[in-house]
């Protein structure tokens, strides 16, 4: 174990006079940074499309025209919950309607006077995460109270939405896997670099007795520390970025920028990937180093 350590820390092959030992890290915090963001905006897109879902499951939402006749709503309200399924009946009343569109039209505006539908949200039970309501037979028995009574579900729209996020979602982990390759083929390409630049220090420890196992280490050491350090500082500034994101989305409270929240899965992410892209540059540098000894042989 000493032994490594010492290899680990003071390598025999002067790898610190090369170029790479400065620019790796600083290419590596590049892209590993950006491509951690990438992976949180991945994880904020997933959180976002799973408590959509969740909040519209099963919610029906009726209209009730402004123009309609008196006890209309208290006739829609009473058949509402007579149906079989439904769980819950919110009418909403001025001050909810004002709340919902104040963050659109200002703190000033005002239902009242206004010829605003009647909107009621309504709970259904689910199945499968459909509603059990059959919307058919409510929305015949509306109408027979009032023809111009709407009925709608929140299924249909969510259903897209979840389709163009899934595929966005997909997007960004597309390029986020793509960087992260482009980081392997950077550290091989240093590793095969770096062999034929000491080739003269090898030939040198073979000479005194050298095994190829212990010129390996000092490959994968140096690129695994270089790696770790250059993946460790783009990964902090994204960490820092990404808090930044959730503090200004909090403060924000607008309802067009959608407030960003920081969750376990985040820490997990930004704690491995530095340890993972460490891993890989260990694993890969052994890889390409050993393939190139053994044709020095």
């Amino acid at each position: 174990m000493k032994k490594r350590i010492r290899q680990f820390l003071t390598p025999d092959i002067p790898f610190a006079r090369d170029d790479a030992h400065r620019m790796l890290p600083v290419m590596i915090a590049c892209l590993v940074g950006f491509a951690a963001l990438l992976l949180a905006a991945a994880i904020c897109l997933n959180h976002a499309l799973s408590r959509q879902s969740r909040d519209v499951s099963g919610v029906l939402q009726v209209e009730i025209p402004a123009r309609a006749s008196t006890g209309t709503l208290d006739k829609t309200v009473a058949l509402l919950r007579r149906t079989t399924g439904v769980e819950e009946v919110v009418v909403l009343r001025d001050a909810d309607m004002e709340a919902l569109l104040k963050p659109w039209l200002g703190d000033q505006f005002a239902v009242k006077g206004l010829p605003v539908p009647t909107l009621i949200d309504v709970q259904t039970a689910t199945e499968n995460g459909s509603s059990v309501v059959d919307r058919a037979a409510l929305t015949t028995s509306l109408q027979q109270i009032d023809p111009t009574i709407r009925l709608t579900a929140q299924g249909p729209w969510i259903s897209q939405f979840a389709a163009a996020l899934s595929l966005l979602q997909a997007l960004i982990l597309l390029v986020a896997v793509l960087l992260l390759i482009c980081v392997i083929g950077m550290i091989v390409l240093v590793a095969r670099t770096n062999l034929k630049l000491h080739f003269k220090a090898v030939s040198l420890l073979h000479m005194f007795g050298a095994t190829d196992d212990y010129i390996l280490t000092q490959f994968q050491w140096n690129s695994a520390r270089l790696a770790g350090r250059g993946a460790i500082a783009g990964v902090g500034l994204a960490a820092l970025l990404f808090l930044i994101a959730v503090l200004f989305t909090h403060r924000m409270d607008s309802p067009v920028i959608p407030e960003i929240s920081f969750n376990a899965v985040h820490a997990a992410t930004f704690l491995l990937l530095p340890l993972l892209t460490a891993l890989v540059a260990l694993v890969a540098t052994r890889l390409t180093v050993q393939a190139m000894l053994r044709h020095m042989h």
